[in-house]
């Protein structure tokens, strides 16, 4: 009876590591965003230099963003260029926001990308947590009523995979991208990417999500495998060892 109480609990721990292990993972730059630390957890607010593929620098300030009605909206953005940035309208109502030339909507809930003075492009990244295979979505969209004109790209390991034109205002301007599933190891990227002018480039970010669709086997799932045949192995040996007896 101890035997087998012993065997059923490193089966239920083997199947157990291999569930959690192999269990798909969802993730939403929107509703995960924070205005207190980059990274934050898997997500990551940067920018590159001209052309894209240049090395990935975090925006090293949140700051307030002045917006009416108010209260301030949120920003993560250089001091160098400071309308480049990733923009989060967190407060209960939608704002409008006006940097130099360009005007902006934010609905609530809003996350936004706008391009340097130099075209740097604003990025919102994603890192790996463990090995697995991963696909990225999302819808990009003109938030200048006036008439937003942006290129935007999905990245996987700094590289585009997809990529489109945001050309006008609101839902008419919408581009929809997803990537193909890619298989990253713990560290690696996939991204969001805005450029273009940025005067006209303000660009909200919708319906976003990485996907872990179906991770690589860890170590810790291989285990649980190993373990799983050890237990059937012990099961067939004990009794084929009480049949001869």
């Amino acid at each position: 009876m101890k035997t087998h109480t012993k065997t059923m609990t490193v089966l239920t721990t083997a199947l157990s590591l291999f569930t959690i292990w192999t269990a798909s993972a969802q993730y939403d730059p929107v509703a995960q965003f924070s205005s207190v630390s980059n990274p934050n957890g898997v997500w990551s607010y940067g920018f590159e230099n001209v052309p894209l593929g240049s090395p990935f620098i975090l925006f090293p300030a949140s700051v307030p963003v002045p917006s009416s009605p108010g209260p301030n909206i949120v920003a993560w953005q250089a001091p160098a260029f400071g309308q480049a940035g990733v923009y989060y309208n967190q407060t209960a109502a939608p704002q409008t926001v006006t940097i130099g030339t360009e005007v902006s909507l934010f609905n609530q809930g809003t996350l936004a990308m706008n391009t340097g003075p130099n075209d740097q492009f604003a990025l919102v990244q994603f890192t790996a947590p463990v090995n697995g295979l991963y696909q990225i979505h999302g819808t990009f969209q003109g938030i200048d009523p006036s008439g937003t004109l942006s290129s935007v790209y999905l990245l996987a390991n700094n590289v585009p995979v997809a990529s489109g034109t945001v050309s006008g205002f609101g839902i008419g301007s919408d581009v929809t991208l997803s990537s193909p599933s890619v298989v990253l190891a713990a560290g690696q990227t996939l991204a969001y990417a805005v450029g273009g002018n940025p005067s006209v480039s303000m660009t909200a970010l919708l319906d976003a999500q990485v996907a872990a669709v179906v991770p690589e086997p860890s170590s810790y799932a291989l285990l649980a495998v190993g373990l799983v045949a050890l237990v059937v192995r012990g099961w067939s040996i004990r009794k084929r060892t009480v049949g001869i007896v």
